[in-house]
């Protein structure tokens, strides 16, 4: 299956991906583990995104992503990996006497490291994961009492470039 994605960036940066293709982004911040991140069928929330990083300079670019190989938390049938992965990590943070990473406002450093850490143990076994995909809640709700928030959105951190089969230029955003 194949989803299209948006990619907030600057327009320099837009340029030379066009060019040159994408940059593996590999701060352990982020919020899937390392990977290009893209906005799925969200090209406002990448524009909103880019102008809070690159204001004037904004700029989106469209991709299609290839989800074969994908790790998609939007389904039930990874969570067993994860809880595994976290309990193993959390056992060897407790015996060498560090702390896990934490969590922050846009900072998922927790995750982050659970999915790599996943996505390693899977390649072991000789499964490859050429992409993750969530949901996140965030913003405001809508209205009060409402479960839908306004920047709520699909993300998808691509591992493997082959992943993404097709770029364009989405446009500048100032």
């Amino acid at each position: 299956m194949e989803v299209t994605g948006f990619h907030g960036t600057s327009r320099a940066s837009s340029g030379s991906i066009l060019a040159n293709g994408f940059d593996l982004s590999r701060n352990e911040y982020d919020w899937l583990g390392e990977g290009v991140y893209f906005f799925q069928d969200a090209p406002l929330r990448a524009r909103d995104w880019a102008r809070e990083r690159f204001g004037r300079e904004a700029a989106v670019v469209m991709a299609t992503i290839d989800l074969d190989g994908c790790m998609d938390l939007l389904d039930i049938g990874w969570q067993e990996n994860l809880t595994e992965t976290f309990h193993l990590l959390k056992s060897d943070a407790r015996r060498s006497g560090v702390t896990l990473p934490v969590q922050s406002k846009g900072a998922h450093r927790l995750d982050a490291s659970v999915v790599d850490a996943t996505v390693d143990m899977l390649r072991k076994k000789g499964q490859i994961v050429r992409s993750v995909r969530a949901a996140f809640v965030e913003g405001q709700p809508l209205y009060p009492g409402s479960a839908l928030h306004g920047r709520t959105h699909i993300q998808i951190a691509v591992r493997d470039e082959s992943a993404i089969t097709h770029v364009s230029w989405e446009g500048p955003y100032a």
